[in-house]
């Protein structure tokens, strides 16, 4: 199967059934990814559960499981816990229907209970906990490739890049996501209440929860080429895409009543579960496929949020 002929949106659905904005935010993720090859020996950096890089790399789970399927605290939610940061032994392994087309030789995260997630799914050679603001558990001039999404959400990111760059060999290549800075023009609660302080808006906290203030970094083409450039590498491929329309739709989506969805789902038997889910991405899927075409890089009014940089070390 090759990467173009891959429906990622349907696959993701599967998985984040539920949170169809985020099914539609990481398929265009994927779709960016188009014509960038991932080399071996290759490191996931900020892997999380491992089902993004797992789906990028044409591995295929089972109807029957999703993340919601194995969550804790729901009640937690509101107060700002990652519900999904948990693990059961039951597992994943033997409901992956197609396994990925390549393996990474590491994958590297901060939270036990997702490492754990993330190996059970058979991408990852080892996974190693550590936090990708200080040293990573990666050997000197070893990777050809290194992967990350995470690189905004760090304190120390050009520590990060610095650590990258060592891990790297010198034909190798670091594949990142990163925000642009138009990324919280397209939130409604940055742009409507924090910028403003206009109190009439301020109830947007409950939509927003903190996730735009936790990205740390939000910064142009200009300044990431300058910040690359510190850290010894330099630019080889580079596309924008995250219309504003998308960011706006994803902002708000199905999070606020996610955790209701998620219980509503869980006291279901399975095969009804299974059954309501198949049909529910159905009926989404001609409803939301059309954000991740209706895209335009060259939008001077409104330019996407979201960076794809490859780089390579400057000579």
């Amino acid at each position: 199967m090759s990467e173009h002929s891959r429906d990622y949106l349907r696959q993701f659905m599967k998985v984040f059934w539920l949170r169809p904005e985020t099914a539609l935010w990481r398929a265009c993720d994927c779709m960016a990814l188009n014509d960038v090859q991932f080399l071996s020996p290759m490191a996931d950096v900020g892997c999380g559960d491992g089902l993004f890089s797992f789906t990028r790399a044409g591995g295929e789970l089972d109807a029957s499981y999703d993340m919601f399927s194995h969550v804790a605290g729901l009640d937690t939610f509101f107060d700002k816990v990652d519900i999904y940061n948990h693990f059961e032994e039951s597992g994943i392994a033997p409901i992956v229907v197609r396994k990925p087309d390549y393996q990474f030789d590491i994958g590297v995260d901060h939270k036990e209970a997702l490492l754990q997630k993330a190996f059970s799914l058979g991408l990852y050679k080892k996974v190693a906990q550590a936090d990708a603001n200080k040293s990573l558990p990666l050997e000197d001039n070893t990777y050809r490739t290194i992967f990350s999404n995470i690189l905004y959400w760090l304190d120390d990111f050009p520590v990060t890049l610095t650590e990258m760059r060592r891990a790297l060999t010198d034909d190798g290549k670091i594949i990142l996501h990163v925000p642009n800075n138009t990324l919280r023009d397209y939130s409604f609660y940055q742009r409507l209440h924090v910028r403003t302080g206009d109190p009439k808006w301020e109830w947007l906290h409950l939509i927003d929860r903190g996730r735009s203030d936790n990205i740390r970094q939000c910064l142009s083409y200009e300044e990431w080429s300058e910040i690359f450039k510190k850290a010894g590498l330099r630019i080889v491929h580079h596309r924008n895409y995250l219309s504003k329309l998308l960011l706006e739709a994803w902002d708000i989506g199905l999070r606020p009543i996610s955790p209701f969805l998620i219980e509503m789902a869980n006291e279901m038997a399975a095969e009804r579960r299974k059954d309501i889910k198949l049909r529910w991405i159905e009926e989404l899927l001609p409803l939301i496929r059309p954000f991740c075409t209706l895209q335009s890089p060259d939008d001077a009014a409104h330019p996407p949020g979201f960076h794809l940089f490859v780089l390579e070390k400057a000579p």
